[in-house]
Parts: structure tokens; sequence; C-alpha cells
């Protein structure tokens, strides 16, 4: 073997045993993770929730998922309510529950989460897990615009275009569009740039 060879053979060697003893702090950062969402850490049972749903790392189970998730949202964590909801609407790894959903974001809403909020909205309008109700959706998206989420300030502004849960008002709605656009949400950006016509007319949600 000439000394090249043997450099080259060093080097893969050297590069076989980095990927090893990666591989072995993953597993051991994987495994202290699940450790301490058995112990019931509310973030690191979200986290597992998640790798679990996606199969990252881990074999994806989504009972195990939404088992994981529920516990993370009974112990408190906001994101993990959100995410429940989303397993309860798509009948992952449970069954598919727009009530239980609903449950959730009106959790999280009145914790003045703007995911909540705005997905609470969105129930109250399509009457997914309850009756239609517009006044309750466009009281929540109000909640949402006024705390100052982007997203709550367009869809409340299309509301206040279309009149869908309270008169139209055209000098409100571009009002919320402006502070959207501030913060450059994307269709309220637009709306304001070019005025398209077919913007202010088509139908939110």
């Amino acid at each position: 073997m000439n000394h090249l060879s043997a450099i080259i053979l060093l080097l893969a060697i050297s590069l076989a045993a980095a990927i090893y003893f990666i591989r072995l702090a993953a597993r051991a950062r994987l495994q202290k993770k699940l450790q301490k969402a058995q112990q019931g850490d509310p973030q690191m049972q979200y986290e597992a929730a998640v790798l679990y749903y996606h199969g990252k790392a881990i074999k994806k189970d989504w009972p195990k998922a939404f088992e994981y998730m529920a516990a993370a949202s009974a112990n408190g964590h906001i994101k993990a309510t959100n995410a429940l909801a989303a397993l309860y609407m798509a009948g992952h790894g449970t069954e598919k529950d727009e009530t239980k959903a609903l449950k959730c974001y009106k959790k999280t809403a009145q914790q003045n989460d703007f995911e909540g909020m705005i997905n609470l909205a969105v129930m109250y309008r399509q009457a997914l897990g309850t009756q239609q109700n517009d006044a309750q959706a466009f009281a929540w998206l109000k909640k949402a615009a006024d705390g100052g989420s982007p997203l709550g300030q367009r869809m409340l502004a299309e509301f206040y275009y279309a009149g869908i849960g309270t008169e139209i008002d055209k000098q409100q709605g571009l009002k919320y569009y402006a502070l959207a656009a501030a913060q450059k949400e994307p269709i309220a950006v637009k709306f304001l740039k070019y005025r398209d016509p077919r913007l202010q007319h088509h139908g939110p949600m």
C-alpha cells in the first residue's frame, strides 16, 4: 500500500467512526427526550409526538403521536393543544372528532393564542363541530386582529368587505388590510398594491 492509499484508508476509517459516533449521540438524545416525555415534561411530550407523527429518527406511529400530543396538551402546552385539534380534525391516531377539535381551539383561543383564535373562527364560520355562527367567527378574528395577528387582520378585513358577522364596512376593511400589509401578510400586500376587485369580493374562508 502506497502512502496516498494509506491516507485515503485512514480518512475513510475516520469518517466511518465519526458517522458512527454521531448516530450514537443522536440515539442517546432521542432516548433522553423520550425518557423526559415519559416523565411528564410537556415540551418533550410535544417533541416526541412530532417525531412519531412524521417518522423522523423513529418509526412513524400516529396513535403514539396522538398519545404524546394529548399528554402535552393536558399539561398545558398550547402548541400541543392546537396540534391535537388538527389530529382530531384529520382523524390521525384517533377517531375524527370535530367537536373535540373545537374544544381544543377554544381552549387555546381563551389563552390569547392567535392560532387558536383564528382556527376557532374558521370552525364557527364553516360550522365544524358546532353550528355556524358568523358573529362568533367575527368576534374571534377581531380579537386576534386587534392583538396584532397579521393573518387575523387580513381575514377580518375580508369579513368587513363581505359583511360576515358584521355590517359591510370597507373603510374598516381597508384599515385592517393596511395593518396586515404593514406586517407583510402577502394577500394584504397584494390587495393594497393592486387594489384588485377580485380580492375585494372573493369569499372569505
